[in-house]
């Protein structure tokens, strides 16, 4: 049985995130940045100490700092930082973006609302604002205008080899299993409380037809996370979120960098720690992208109440392996080697998630045991 899901987290380590050859862009999601000074409205350290001159484009996944819009100082020290009205720095507003401040204002630096489409290179940007129709925490909702303009960006993409979402709120976790069992405790209020979207009433159907016509889509959350999500149902549309949280150390926080190689249309997304914001100035920053480099593969055997797993890679690591039932309680554990292949007994047909672990990374697909 082919595996349907794929959940992916990078690490650091081998595979060079910049080139200088000119195919190659190079883009970077900064989730969550503000820092918890409410008195001087500012950035977390780490993310100001970035070289983002150094990416071709900036994804801002919202809450630049505590009360962004307080003021026309805070903007303007946003704006030094992320230069806003760059076509080429991408804001998904967050709640603490506007809870307090004026929307007009921010207009007056960026020079756009705060939803629009972007495209450059071959690929098509779309900004969400997920605030602008949110009934406190509990609801969200992309409606009127904006509704309209993800309809007409998804009815009309044609020449585009990948589209990009992005936006602060992880509205697609609602309505989502996987979603609220393994994020409900590790996110923000904002995302945490909702119980209402229509993300998968309305938008998830307009992008599985633009998946149909070949076009890779890639959904990035800015929402403060305490872990790192790469997730890909079975249409292969992918949702990331980065762990960015002030109270953890530069170690394990993370910003997302694509490297983009448009000949190749090849994409991939690296996760890189803020303890390695220096050498990403220098250019060597290194990265494994395990969502190429490794193919985790699990299948049934014909007849039998076992299944196969299999991670194929060049990383000369011990693998942990897990299975998980759909209530997230572990069946099966075992360990392996690259290349090796397992074979685990499971209790009963139903579904179930297999997790790898290297590391501080995981691969999890989920499959269906007949």
């Amino acid at each position: 049985m082919k595996p349907i899901l794929l959940f992916v987290l990078l690490i650091l380590s081998g595979l060079n995130l910049f080139s200088q050859d000119n195919s190659m862009l190079k883009f970077i999601f900064v989730p969550h940045p503000r820092s918890e000074d409410r008195v001087n409205e500012s950035v977390n350290p780490s993310i100001a100490k970035i070289d983002f001159s150094k990416f071709d484009v900036k994804m801002l996944g919202g809450d630049i700092t505590y009360s962004t819009s307080k003021n026309s100082a805070t903007l303007a020290y946003c704006d030094k930082l992320f230069d806003l009205k760059n076509p080429n720095t991408l804001w998904g507003f967050g709640n603490h973006d506007v809870q307090s401040g004026n929307r007009d204002l921010i207009k007056q630096f960026t020079g756009r609302d705060s939803y629009y489409s972007y495209h450059r290179d071959g690929v098509t940007f779309m900004v969400l604002d997920a605030e602008l129709n949110a009934e406190g925490f509990q609801r969200t909702f992309i409606a009127g205008d904006q509704l309209q303009m993800v309809k007409n960006v998804c009815d009309t993409i044609s020449v585009s080899k990948f589209l990009i979402l992005l936006h602060s709120r992880f509205i697609w976790m609602i309505n989502s299993d996987y979603f609220k069992t393994r994020l409900t405790d590790s996110i923000a209020a904002s995302s945490r409380s909702m119980d209402t979207t229509n993300f998968y009433a309305d938008i998830y159907p307009l992008l599985q037809k633009v998946k149909s016509r070949g076009v890779q889509i890639k959904a990035f959350g800015g929402d403060k996370s305490k872990i790192n999500v790469a997730y890909s149902p079975e249409d292969s549309i992918t949702f990331y979120a980065a762990r960015l949280v002030n109270e953890f150390t530069d170690s394990v926080n993370n910003v997302i960098v694509i490297n983009y190689n448009r000949p190749e249309n090849e994409m991939s997304c690296n996760y890189v720690t803020l303890s390695d914001i220096e050498k990403l100035n220098q250019d060597s920053v290194s990265a494994i992208d395990l969502f190429n480099e490794a193919q985790f593969n699990v299948w049934q055997v014909s007849g039998s109440k076992e299944i196969c797993v299999q991670l194929q890679s060049d990383n000369p690591n011990d693998f942990l392996i897990r299975i998980y039932s759909s209530e997230g309680k572990i069946c099966q554990s075992v360990s392996c080697k690259a290349n090796e292949i397992k074979s685990i007994q499971l209790p009963a047909t139903g579904i179930y998630f297999a997790k790898a672990f290297v590391g501080n990374s995981v691969l999890v697909k989920k499959f269906i045991f007949r």
